[in-house]
């Protein structure tokens, strides 16, 4: 992408607007391998639990030994995600996997818990792990607990941040991440979760809106904001904040006509990235043929793209054709700057909410940054 970078993505000095494309470092691949989870977040989009099950334990060590050698190693990124990774025996092995292969990031996507116990956290940085997201939903543990539904996940998660935090002397390269999925239950802590992660020395806080989907499709009454109340409250948190704290904070998932007020560089989207799963697994993959027109010429769907120890294949199957799916446009929205990047509104948003909440904006805005992915993938 030539140029010095921020680890946002932006060059030097520029302060635009990340639009859809690449990450950063590279093509990201997510690796699934977390076949049972000690939270039951209620806004999960994994609602099948026993599929997942199913699915993640016949997934063989030579399963995920071809996934990431599938997925050029060299410059590129791999993210263990799905459930909760560290409950899987074979992370640390998993994790050597990638760093022997080659990728220059190998990251983890996780509830922070198991990493309270300091020995198994230091395991994982052992092996290459270099980029750790952690999951918290509120600034203290009524809110987070009640959100997971499991009684004492903030103060594990906690640790486990302590305890990152402490490694990173002997780890320097580590960069440590929170997602928080905005709700209604929390759209109004803003400040003060990022208050209570002040001691932790996290690099970047990212705010996903909660998508509708799975359980907060279930719940979508209790569960799903209006982006305009999300928006008007990051508003009042990001202008509460010095320069130093804005430059770590980002609000995704939000259709940007929706966000006009808000700075360029605290709104956007989360990166491009793809996953691989059995054929024949992924409800919404298997008539790509059906897909809605997208903002650019994007690898959807490649079934049979990888072959399986045990004989079986698996589908290569990219974020953005979830999104072509489960998201929407409406005639108005060809007249706007953003059209051919934005990737809509969900259905289920826009047929209880409306529209009322988006404009066209009639021009992208100068400085917006093309093709750099920012944030990460919620949980």
């Amino acid at each position: 992408m030539g140029g010095g970078r921020t680890e946002d993505g932006r060059r030097d000095g520029d302060d635009g607007m990340i639009l859809p494309g690449e990450s950063v470092t590279g093509e990201r691949l997510h690796v699934c391998v977390g076949y049972s989870c000690n939270n039951n977040c209620l806004f999960c989009m994994e609602e099948d639990r026993e599929a997942r099950f199913e699915r993640l334990t016949a997934q063989t060590p030579e399963d995920v030994r071809r996934m990431m050698a599938a997925a050029n190693p060299h410059g590129g990124e791999v993210m263990f995600t799905s459930g909760e990774p560290t409950l899987h025996p074979k992370l640390p092995e998993y994790v050597a996997m990638a760093r022997d292969l080659g990728f220059a990031t190998v990251g983890l996507i996780t509830n922070g818990r198991r990493l309270s116990y300091r020995p198994y956290a230091r395991s994982l940085l052992e092996a290459g792990l270099n980029h750790v997201l952690v999951s918290i939903h509120g600034p203290d543990a009524k809110t987070h607990d009640a959100l997971t539904r499991t009684r004492g996940a903030y103060v594990q998660a906690l640790a486990g941040l302590a305890n990152l935090m402490i490694l990173r002397r002997d780890f320097p390269a580590l960069k440590v991440h929170t997602s928080y999925v905005v709700n209604k239950r929390n759209h109004t802590m803003f400040h003060a979760f990022y208050d209570a992660m002040a001691p932790f020395r996290v690099d970047q806080h990212v705010f996903n809106v909660v998508m509708p989907d799975g359980r907060a499709a279930r719940m979508f009454d209790a569960i799903v904001p209006r982006y305009s109340e999300v928006v008007a409250e990051f508003d009042r948190f990001v202008r509460g904040l010095p320069p130093e704290g804005v430059a770590k904070v980002f609000l995704l998932d939000v259709p940007y006509c929706a966000t006009e007020r808000l700075p360029d560089r605290v709104r956007g989207y989360v990166e491009r990235y793809f996953h691989f799963e059995p054929d024949g697994t992924t409800g919404f993959a298997k008539s790509p043929e059906d897909t809605p027109p997208l903002p650019s010429d994007l690898d959807l769907y490649a079934p049979a793209a990888l072959d399986a120890e045990d004989g079986g294949r698996y589908a290569k199957v990219a974020k953005s054709l979830h999104d072509a799916m489960a998201r929407t446009k409406r005639p108005e929205c060809a007249a706007c700057g953003f059209e051919r990047y934005c990737r809509g509104v969900f259905r289920s948003y826009a047929d209880r909410f409306g529209w009322d909440e988006f404009e066209p904006v009639r021009r992208v805005p100068e400085g917006t940054v093309q093709g750099a992915g920012r944030g990460e993938a919620r949980r």
